[in-house]
Formats: structure tokens, sequence, C-alpha cells
């Protein structure tokens, strides 16, 4: 039972600690390259790409410049 409790306690902290990207998207390039669209997935940044543009939410945009430039 206390096994139980101490996983329990660590996997809520754990979610608590995930960043959720709730923002509006907002453009962020002009072309989404493999390379770029593997960085996005790898620090779990959500996007969109319509017509060859990509979006991203708004409140994620530092942490792809930061991240994948």
């Amino acid at each position: 039972m206390k096994k139980f409790i101490i996983l329990l306690s660590i996997t809520c902290i754990l979610s608590a600690c995930q960043k959720n990207y709730k923002g509006e998207y907002v453009k962020w390039g002009d072309s989404l390259t493999e390379e770029n669209k593997n960085c996005l997935k790898e620090h779990q940044i959500p996007f969109k790409d319509k017509g060859g543009t990509t979006y991203i939410p708004e409140d994620a945009f530092d942490a792809a410049i930061n991240s994948c430039s």
C-alpha cells in the first residue's frame, strides 16, 4: 500500500510539471522541415501545418524558438 501511495504521488507531481500549451495558434514559419517537425515533437510542442505554413500555440512561441532554431 505504501508503494502505491508513493507511485501515485510521483505520478501526480510529474503530471503537474508538464507544460500545457493552450494559447491561440500563431504563424511560426512558412515551411515545416523534417528536422523542425522532429524538434517540436521532441519538446512536446503542438503544431499544425496548414497549406505549407506552420502554426504553434502563442504561449509555446518562445520555447519553440529557443529549442528549435
